[in-house]
């Protein structure tokens, strides 16, 4: 009759100061970082938006007079159009007919002009954007522990299964126990698992590195 292997077991109690979690909290927002862009092409925003721009550009390469044509005349249109609104405008049984020209060759230019460069301007990755989207998601993952600093927090590893204990002077309290199914990324002062993409829900923990955390997850895969 076969046994089954004992399961790892596991403590970690650390001391969280403020120190540590500002140290980690770049670390963090360049782990989420790489998550967000990784999304935005994993969900297609980058094929749409070149498929847009490649029948954009086949249209105005099929008629370029057409289009220079089309260009000029709106332009021409919008002229003619702010020319009869700075004289008191073009009122036709009390409706104001400038404005409506006005509205009408304005799209269209807009369409014709600036939608390529909106195409293009849309394609540009935007780092700045997705890093302080980032940012955000890491002080909300902290905000708890940036409040309560200094306190202790400790974690009983039964193989996958961890409990977390949050330690300070006045009390102790069990959080939560969670069953940790993804590989982890380990970081200087925390390990943080993140649910499959393109989600961003994650378990972090914060520890001190210590290498018998990874042994254990070596020894324990994820469960299929």
């Amino acid at each position: 009759m076969q046994t089954k292997p004992d399961i790892p077991t596991l403590q970690l109690r650390t001391l969280i100061d403020a120190a540590a979690l500002e140290r980690m909290a770049p670390e963090l927002e360049e782990v989420f970082l790489a998550r967000l862009l990784a999304n935005r092409v994993r969900g297609g925003v980058e094929q749409r938006l070149q498929a847009s721009e490649r029948q954009m550009h086949e249209a105005f390469a099929r008629s370029p007079r057409l289009h220079a044509l089309t260009v000029w005349a709106s332009g021409l249109g919008l002229l003619i159009a702010l020319a009869f609104a700075a004289r008191g405008g073009l009122v036709l049984r009390g409706h104001r007919l400038d404005i409506i020209f006005l509205g009408f060759f304005g799209v269209i230019l807009a369409l014709l002009v600036l939608l390529p460069r909106v195409i293009v301007w849309q394609r540009q990755p935007w780092e700045k954007l997705w890093r302080a989207i980032a940012r955000r998601i890491v002080n909300k993952q902290l905000k708890s522990a940036r409040a309560l600093a200094p306190f202790e927090a400790q974690y009983d590893f039964d193989g996958r299964q961890v409990t977390y204990t949050r330690i300070t002077r006045a009390s102790s309290m069990v959080r939560w126990t969670r069953i940790l199914a993804e590989p982890g990324i380990f970081g200087n002062g925390y390990t943080l698992f993140l649910d499959p993409a393109p989600s961003l829900k994650c378990v972090l923990l914060l520890h001190a590195p210590d290498a018998r955390l990874e042994q254990l997850f070596a020894q324990c895969p994820p469960p299929r």
